[in-house]
């Protein structure tokens, strides 16, 4: 009986034990598919980059089906999407959807980059996140989310076949080149644009933009891109006797603006802080620089001690520095005839921000050089005294003049092979010229008898004048120089030569001869 119930026990035990055992069971979970070989083609031939949306084309695309899939662009829509700004109304829709980057090398897996829509302009009004992986067999695959509204579509584009360079039997394996701002794809054919602005933003300081096989530098609102490109700037106009500056008001925040003499102070018009002040006030430094004449100035903003009356509360930095650099050229060449300022307007030369420092050349009743011809054209007889001089249309302290040649010809043509020089090299030539005392170091007047060129045909004179422009405390400039002779003719035809874009020409008088 003891072992019977034992027997009992240990069956009862193993019932109990059974009951409470848990079998665990792990589903096998099918391997992820390639997306190489799992994905969804886009032939559409609408898409293709070189499809401009038509007003009859009907109701532009919109991509609102595409969502969270593996594409691949096939047929006539293009071999893969395009790396570069798209214009709007292009591939069948408003708003084109282009890939904002390189595309990947097969080493490289899935990766990410951005997707921008174009439209109104801006090459990325929208944007977006996409993964690309490039296949084994030279294409792409595209992992794309569904655009934000419409209408946007994302676009495809045919990219061109590389050039074989024939080694010409020198060679088992023939390099393939492709064209600048193209790089060679992945299937060693294709050449697929480079974006530059991945690297080092393009050297631009604001926004790069990619293009077709180039790209270009942006500003953002209220600036200007620099002379060189790809530096933004405030706007800024350089007059002859002045400065204008207009800074964006989302710059400046709560600060107050104002130059280097800080009576200087910018007034707001609602968008921009407007700074215009005259070359000879505010603090502004004019100097000789090789050869340009630069006028500049300093811009500072501080935060304001109380809040303005435009509802200025808050700022967003401490400290605004912005440095004003007008440029104007030293050299100019003025053609004037004997009668200046009725067919004429001052020479303009155009600096690095638009500068204009202008010369004219004045044709005077009397040696007392205050009153020029304006409204009449002057009778001169060829025993009459002609007075004339340079005139600036600004007058600023530390610059001088050197009027390096005065010389005559028959017609309006600064080469005219007939001519006759009353000044050359800084040196009177003729010996019938007479120089006046000017008032200032900018202003050069002359007086030379009336004359003629020799033939019944010619009645009529222009006079043509160059003038360089120096720093009044530069010892070692050409105009502390004078009179030089030795000048090497080279240069001096080289000077012509370039001297020939900044010509006026005007006139002429008519000569009486009292025959």
């Amino acid at each position: 009986m003891l072992g019977s119930f034992s027997l009992v026990k240990n069956m009862f035990q193993v019932l109990l034990w059974a009951s409470c055992l848990v079998i665990r069971i792990t589903p096998v979970l099918p391997m992820a598919l390639d997306p190489c070989s799992a994905y969804i083609s886009l032939n559409e031939p609408w898409r293709n980059t070189d499809h401009q949306l038509k007003e009859d084309d009907g109701q532009p695309a919109c991509d609102n089906h595409v969502d969270g899939e593996w594409y691949r662009f096939t047929g006539m829509a293009g071999d893969a999407m395009p790396t570069f700004c798209i214009h709007e109304n292009h591939c069948g829709t408003h708003a084109p959807i282009w890939l904002n980057g390189n595309h990947p090398q097969e080493v490289d897996g899935i990766v990410q980059r951005q997707a921008c829509a174009s439209f109104n302009g801006n090459c990325c009004l929208w944007n977006n996140t996409v993964e690309v992986k490039a296949c084994p067999g030279g294409y792409y695959v595209y992992h794309l989310t569904k655009p934000s509204v419409c209408f946007h579509a994302y676009c495809g584009h045919f990219y061109d076949i590389c050039d074989v360079v024939d080694c010409q039997g020198t060679c088992s394996n023939p390099e393939c080149m492709c064209s600048e701002g193209t790089i060679l794809g992945p299937d060693q054919q294709t050449c697929l644009d480079e974006n530059e602005c991945e690297k080092n933003n393009g050297g631009c300081s604001e926004i790069c933009v990619n293009l077709k096989n180039s790209y270009r530098c942006e500003c953002g609102v209220g600036r200007v891109l620099g002379s060189d490109g790809k530096t933004c700037e405030v706007p800024m106009r350089c007059q002859s006797n002045a400065i204008e500056v207009n800074i964006p008001k989302d710059l400046v925040g709560g600060l107050e603006v104002f130059l280097t003499n800080t009576s200087c102070r910018g007034v707001s018009n609602g968008t921009h802080i407007n700074i215009y002040f005259s070359l000879k006030t505010c603090g502004t430094v004019v100097d000789v620089v090789n050869d340009k004449i630069i006028a500049s100035n300093l811009v500072t903003g501080l935060p304001k001690q109380m809040p303005g009356s435009n509802g200025d509360i808050i700022i967003r930095t401490s400290k605004l520095l912005i440095p004003v650099t007008c440029e104007f050229p030293r050299l100019y060449t003025i053609s004037e005839g004997y009668v200046p300022n009725l067919r004429n307007s001052p020479l303009e030369i155009m600096g690095r921000s638009q500068g204009i420092f202008p010369f004219t050349l004045e044709i005077f009743k009397d040696n007392e050089f205050e009153e020029p011809y304006r409204e009449t054209l002057p009778t001169l007889k060829l025993r009459d005294l002609l007075y004339f001089g340079i005139e600036p249309l600004v007058h600023v302290n530390g610059l001088e003049t050197l009027v390096e040649s005065c010389f005559a010809t028959p017609t309006d043509k600064i080469d005219e092979i007939l001519k006759h020089y009353l000044i050359r090299d800084g040196c009177v030539s003729d010996d019938s010229v007479k120089q006046y005392t000017s008032r200032d170091h900018l202003t050069k007047h002359f007086q030379v008898p009336v004359f003629k060129f020799v033939g019944k045909d010619h009645q009529v004179v222009f006079l043509h004048c160059r003038v360089l422009v120096c720093g009044v405390l530069d010892e070692q400039s050409r105009c502390a120089q004078g009179c030089n002779r030795r000048m090497r003719r080279e240069a001096r035809k080289d000077q012509e030569t370039h001297l020939q874009n900044h010509l006026l020409t005007s006139g002429p008088i008519i000569i009486d001869r009292e025959d």
